[in-house]
């Protein structure tokens, strides 16, 4: 769909954040601002930017950096400088040398990360110093020897910037000691990441192949309201941006996806200005190594609040099944680029597997004794659109079901 509206925004702004959060009653004072812009109980937001809720400051990485298969390998006697070799055929020779060494004993540690076993050399930030962005995802502040909440396992949960205790965002310590995480100024005290566009992952969501529809409804009143819906959607169209192509056009109407996987629909409360969601569980496709798979997000939540220009910002966090994960960001699906990412990336696969369910800190399994999902957390910021829930054909549909295409079961 491609219908483009113009609303005329007065001075907006809503506050939305978790509950019980202490909230500036600026942000207060505009979501009552705002009230007057709800349409039929109805406001609705496409995504524009959509990150990693990284850590704040200097990585803290005690035991040093991850290193890869490409890094094993030049460390290795074997991949020691040779007499006369130039630096072309050095690095590919140590390319090759790292690809190699992801096949030990018959076993392709990409493919088959359990048989592989753990990986010595990748590093996760356990630091407990370290600081992180993001949402309480359970309303407790846990610590890894302390009981978990019902369904949990016990990790030490991250402090915010701000202050806010009980951060979960297990996603960071996994991550952040290997390759190039998202990190922010250790000065930058606000609630959500500084505006980095570009930054996050949201290239191929701005180039039109997949996307995020935020409504909602049943809203009375954007400052205090204790029964309102929410619906987080996959887009069935792509963004529309203006000529510079850098920012979304506002009051555009998007329609979300109808398959049930793409639609997280749920209830949800304002105080205070500040919108809490109820959990649910989401999918989006997300274009991945050639192809578009799906990212899965289970209880999700989301807590967000509008700018001075009427724009959305905040989080969506959730936990992501570590079978999910792997499959999704270091296997591709079983796609034989696996290899070569890690050995660029300057990381295992069998590492962060192993690791990721160290740090799991959700979904609890009883017959194994562990969890199997791990607490995600992405900072979002989105533009004023028009949602209509119908079903459409999508300029996607070829790619999202083509060869390439990768979902769960």
């Amino acid at each position: 769909m491609r219908v483009s509206h113009t609303l005329r925004y007065a001075g907006a702004a809503i506050a939305l954040a978790a509950v019980g959060m202490l909230i500036n009653t600026q942000f207060a004072s505009e979501a009552e601002g705002q009230t007057n812009l709800i349409q039929d109980g109805k406001i609705g937001f496409v995504l524009h930017q959509f990150g990693g809720a990284g850590t704040a400051g200097e990585q803290v990485c005690p035991d040093g950096r991850s290193v890869g298969y490409r890094q094993q390998f030049e460390q290795s006697p074997e991949g020691q400088r040779r007499e006369g070799e130039t630096d072309d055929e050095y690095g590919a020779r140590l390319q090759r040398g790292g690809m190699a060494m992801a096949t030990r004993d018959g076993i392709n540690s990409c493919q088959n990360p359990e048989a592989a076993g753990p990986d010595p050399l990748y590093r996760t930030m356990d630091d407990t110093r370290a600081m992180a962005y993001g949402i309480d995802l359970d309303d407790a502040n846990t610590t890894a020897n302390g009981r978990p909440p019902p369904g949990a396992c016990a990790q030490n949960d991250f402090r915010r910037p701000d202050g806010v205790r009980g951060i979960d965002n297990q996603y960071a310590r996994l991550t952040n000691c290997t390759g190039q995480p998202s990190q922010y100024p250790a000065d930058w005290s606000g609630w959500l990441p500084p505006n980095q566009q570009g930054q996050g992952q949201e290239n191929t969501m701005l180039e039109g192949s997949w996307g995020v529809l935020i409504e909602l409804t049943d809203v009375d009143n954007l400052e205090n309201d204790p029964d309102v819906g929410v619906a987080i959607y996959a887009n069935n169209d792509p963004i529309q941006l203006n000529a510079a192509r850098d920012a979304a056009i506002r009051d555009v109407t998007y329609a979300p996806k109808q398959e049930p996987r793409y639609r997280g629909i749920t209830r949800g409360r304002i105080v205070n200005g500040v919108l809490r969601s109820d959990p649910v569980d989401i999918a989006f496709p997300f274009t991945a190594a050639g192809g578009l798979r799906d990212r899965i997000i289970n209880r999700a939540v989301v807590e967000a609040r509008f700018t001075t220009n009427g724009e959305i910002e905040g989080y969506l966090g959730g936990w992501w099944p570590i079978e999910d994960l792997y499959s999704f960001q270091y296997a591709f699906g079983g796609s034989p680029l696996a290899v070569a990412v890690a050995t660029t990336m300057g990381r295992t696969c069998n590492g962060p597997y192993h690791a990721a369910y160290a740090l799991a800190d959700g979904d609890y399994d009883p017959e194994t004794g562990r969890c199997t999902s791990i607490s995600t957390q992405y900072a979002i910021r989105g533009t004023p659109a028009f949602i209509v829930d119908v079903a459409t054909s999508s300029a996607n549909d070829d790619l999202e079901n083509g060869p390439g295409a990768q979902r769960r079961p």
